[in-house]
């Protein structure tokens, strides 16, 4: 595994097209003077050489910028619902200017929603849904909790996800997922948007040794209420890593990702990384690229 910020090539790479939580601040007057690496996109990553895992309205122009030919991609993972990870329309447009279906793994509201949008239509002047028939050039794979899928070259396992939890009333309001995925003898835990590691989530991940993880790391130094919250602090990621050290998946040649960044809560780029390198975790920005080595 190595961990790099260039933009060479790799047989498989994890590249970062997007950093931010809900606050993204790229293209926004909020952005404007702030370093490179301090403005911020929306959630979304290419795992060479084909997958793009998460979509929303700023992934095509970044797979442009960062250098990607729309038409390599061949598969779409989507952890969960949240626009800031998924956009139907938008992923209908991409897909539709594909030369062959793309295939999209997501849970189930992730594919109903996509279906819904695919009959449906708001129209802005009556206020209503109407029918409309819109170009479908996707194929849909309803992914479970504890499922594995072979995607293209890589064998992906769904887990839980903590997040968007009703804890007073024990409600799941949103399905959220995160992935194992295992790709040319290397293995990746894609964990964001998600507070503390779910019992069955940390059983799973216990059978695995991973050479890399991204891990939400949302709030930064901003102390949050774990009820409340479906994401990670500084501290909450501290614990977090230090209960897959126990288990044996992380180890000192894992390399650890704090990504989902709040672009409101979390200090410069330049102000923290030297904070986190220290801890052995990488802080993530928009085009960092991450090469795969078993």
């Amino acid at each position: 595994m190595t961990d790099n910020t260039s933009n060479t090539a790799h047989e498989h790479s994890l590249l970062l097209l997007g950093t931010a939580a809900g606050d993204a601040n790229f293209g926004l007057p909020s952005a404007a003077g702030r370093a490179a690496k301090d403005v911020r996109r929306y959630i979304s990553q290419v795992l060479s050489p084909d997958i793009l895992i998460d979509f929303n309205h700023q992934t095509t122009a970044a797979l442009e910028t960062f250098g990607v030919e729309a038409n390599s991609i061949r598969h779409l993972l989507i952890s969960h619902g949240h626009y800031d990870h998924m956009q139907p329309v938008e992923i209908l447009n991409f897909a539709a200017d594909l030369p062959q279906p793309l295939p999209i793994y997501g849970n189930t509201m992730v594919c109903d929603a996509l279906t819904f949008c695919r009959d449906n239509w708001w129209d802005p002047e009556i206020k209503r849904w109407v029918a409309k028939q819109s170009t479908f050039n996707v194929e849909l794979h309803v992914l479970k909790p504890g499922m594995s899928a072979q995607v293209g070259d890589s064998k992906v396992t769904a887990v839980h996800g903590n997040h968007f939890m009703n804890v007073s009333y024990r409600i799941m309001e949103q399905q959220s997922l995160n992935f194992v995925i295992e790709i040319g003898g290397a293995t990746i835990f894609y964990g964001l948007d998600s507070s503390y590691l779910l019992p069955e989530t940390a059983r799973i991940l216990a059978a695995f040794r991973f050479d890399l993880a991204v891990l939400d790391a949302t709030f930064g130094p901003l102390e949050i209420d774990p009820v409340r919250s479906g994401h990670l602090n500084w501290e909450m990621l501290d614990e977090t890593i230090a209960e897959l050290r126990a288990t044996g998946s992380f180890d000192d040649d894992t390399v650890i990702v704090a990504s989902h960044i709040s672009t409101a809560n979390v200090k410069a780029y330049a102000d923290v990384r030297d904070q986190l390198t220290a801890k052995g975790i990488t802080l993530a920005y928009d085009g960092l690229r991450l090469g795969l080595r078993p």
